[in-house]
């Protein structure tokens, strides 16, 4: 493809980055071999691969629905694998095959992006940076993620590293520590 296609508006992974070591050399290789052994255009086009804490690893792939907003990402498949498993997130790696073949690191997108900071704050996560590839902190990925104070007061949701505890809500952020909507009542959204 040339230069200034739409398809190359990111990196071609040509085997590990540089700079990844084995654990994460190992994700991806897992995250390939998913894509290699159930990769259909438009359907299945992105695999994830997450190490956790406990050394084990767990996968995810894209399901594609015919309503869009059905359709399921390869992390947040993965991710509730790793919830199943009990042992918290330390890495992930995200591949995406393109129609002609060629392969991709690929960040997650908004939606998983959030879910891995409920889910998974500490963990870092292989991504595109410039013309290669380089690990980022989870939280790195949405610096200004909204909060739901109700479910973190609640526990449902843990607070990203940083967080005073008690604190629904970062320093420096517009609602103040202490101010959580308690358990039960109606969360205002913004």
């Amino acid at each position: 493809m040339s230069s200034g296609s739409p398809a190359s508006d990111r990196p071609v992974l040509a085997g590990p980055p540089s700079g990844m070591g084995a654990a994460d050399q190992e994700l991806l290789r897992i995250a390939t071999d998913v894509l290699d052994r159930r990769y259909r255009t438009g359907v299945h086009e992105v695999a994830a691969a997450l190490r956790l804490a406990d050394g084990s690893a767990v996968t995810g792939l894209h399901v594609e629905a015919s309503a869009g907003r059905a359709s399921v990402c390869a992390e947040s498949a993965a991710l509730s694998a790793a919830v199943v498993a009990g042992s918290p997130v330390v890495s992930v790696v995200g591949v995406l095959r393109r129609p002609g073949g060629t392969m991709h690191l690929i960040e997650p997108c908004g939606v998983c992006a959030e879910l891995l900071g409920d889910h998974a704050p500490d963990a870092r996560v292989w991504v595109a940076v410039g013309n290669g590839f380089g690990p980022v902190g989870v939280a790195e990925l949405l610096p200004f993620r909204r909060r739901r104070s109700a479910r973190a007061a609640a526990g449902a949701v843990t607070a990203p590293a940083g967080t005073p505890p008690g604190s629904a809500t970062p320093p420096g952020s517009a609602t103040p520590p202490g101010s959580a909507t308690p358990p039960g009542s109606a969360t205002p959204e913004v």
